[in-house]
């Protein structure tokens, strides 16, 4: 993670954002200066003469020099190290005047984003917010800034201008009804960052989410605290530690399915013990049709039985049995077909099948044969059927895999459910399909 950048200036932490394709500056909310790479400025400064700005870059922490530009009509500081370019409050606004220039960057390629980049927006540059707080635009809920400090990133959660309306008590400062303050939340649960802009001051504060017990236990207060309702900004997801977990879980189980399917596929013998071919004419009486006896060797497996038939815009419903040719012992199966095709408004389209395969569990070594009774509005119905013993069936660790998925679906819907609970009272709340089709309609 990238080291932390405050500002040169009042020291406050900067924010990251894009403000174009590949072009991202670091701005500070607090004295609205900005740093800028030299190479995204898209105006010539010409700048001339050096003097020491007294300011440590806020990239390499390498000293900073003043120059001036324009005839001495504007001054900006520049990193002796990167070359990185910082504009005090106001300073872009002169160089707009003085270049005749409103767009003030580079248009160039797309550029990797670095950590801590917010969303791309249609601003040019950070706009500073006045001190004036009547009617002020909230421009975080479209820029979505984000904030480092001390390794971690901060997302921005809300920005609201709260209204003193009743005092009571003692303050270290006086406190009047109608004051009002720019208050900005940002997030890295369960930390908080929290930025309170009033007429003359500028105020960052942090804390940390406790659990209502901690606070308890902490005052000493008597009984229980009560029990939580809704989600706090800075509320660790509980789901959220949960779900690696249970992906390690669900990748090691999956393994071992997996493993254990190739192990028996690649012992499964999947020997042919018989394939033949019948015909059956519309105007028979008697359409059952038996195969000669074939013998199943080896352990108890089973049995895979491929039907081939000749359908083609007709149905056939097919009634099998498996008989042991020694006990006369049976086992009925069977299965209806049919198969349409044809074009339609250009397109062709197709519909069932000709073919069908049907499987039979736990065969015991012996000899058995196969009766076919089929029954159909095809004139002349011919099939062939193949008999394969001992075949690794596909779709059991498909099955598996998708039962062992369902906890990872769960704690996934889980974590994702409490996050759209937090950020639901943001100012970047987490609409869902639904919602977007309502406000389609």
């Amino acid at each position: 993670m990238a080291e932390p950048m405050s500002c040169p200036k009042c020291k406050a932490p900067l924010e990251s954002h894009m403000i174009s394709e590949g072009v991202v500056v670091f701005h500070c909310p607090s004295c609205f200066g900005a740093l800028y790479e030299t190479e995204d400025l898209g105006v010539p400064l010409n700048a001339a003469g050096s003097k020491p700005s007294g300011c440590a870059c806020p990239r390499c922490r390498k000293p900073m020099e003043t120059l001036t530009a324009y005839e001495g009509m504007l001054e900006v500081d520049r990193c002796t190290e990167c070359a990185a370019l910082w504009f005090d409050a106001g300073e872009l606004q002169i160089l707009r005047r003085l270049s005749g220039k409103e767009d003030l960057v580079k248009k160039r390629a797309a550029a990797a984003k670095p950590a801590g980049a917010t969303k791309k927006t249609t601003m040019d540059e950070p706009a500073p917010v006045p001190p004036e707080m009547s009617g002020m635009r909230n421009i975080d809920e479209i820029r979505s800034p984000t904030i480092e400090l001390d390794g971690r990133v901060y997302h921005h959660f809300q920005t609201s201008v709260p209204v003193t309306t009743s005092v009571l008590g003692e303050f270290p400062w006086i406190a009047k009804v109608g004051d009002t303050a720019r208050m900005r939340d940002f997030i890295s649960p369960p930390y908080l960052l929290s930025h309170e802009v009033a007429e003359k001051e500028s105020t960052w504060s942090a804390g940390e989410y406790l659990e209502p017990e901690e606070v308890w236990t902490a005052f000493a207060l008597p009984g229980s605290p009560p029990p939580k309702t809704g989600v706090s900004p800075a509320q660790p997801n509980p789901w959220a530690d949960q779900v690696p977990s249970i992906l390690v879980s669900f990748a090691l189980a999956a393994a071992a399915c997996v493993g254990a399917y190739l192990y028996f596929a690649s012992t499964a013998s999947q020997a042919a013990v018989f394939e033949g071919g019948f015909s059956v004419a519309a105007a028979e009486p008697e359409r059952s049709r038996v195969t000669e006896v074939f013998e199943v060797k080896g352990r108890v497996s089973n049995l895979q039985v491929k039907l081939d038939t000749n359908l083609d815009g007709q149905w056939a419903s097919i009634g099998m049995a498996l008989i042991d040719a020694d006990t006369d012992r049976a086992l009925d199966f069977g299965r209806d077909l049919s198969y349409y095709h044809g074009y339609e408004d250009g397109e062709s389209w197709s519909e069932g099948s000709a073919r069908s395969t049907f499987y039979v569990p736990s065969v015991h070594p012996g000899r058995y044969y196969l009766r076919v009774e089929p029954e159909t509005d095809s004139p002349a119905l011919s099939f062939r059927v193949a008999v394969t013993r001992d075949v690794p069936l596909t779709r059991l660790p498909l099955i598996a895999l998708a039962l062992l998925a369902l906890p990872v679906v769960w704690a996934v819907m889980r974590r994702d459910a409490f996050e759209g609970s937090r950020w639901m009272e943001s100012d970047h709340p987490r609409s869902s399909a639904g919602d977007d089709d309502e406000d389609d309609e």
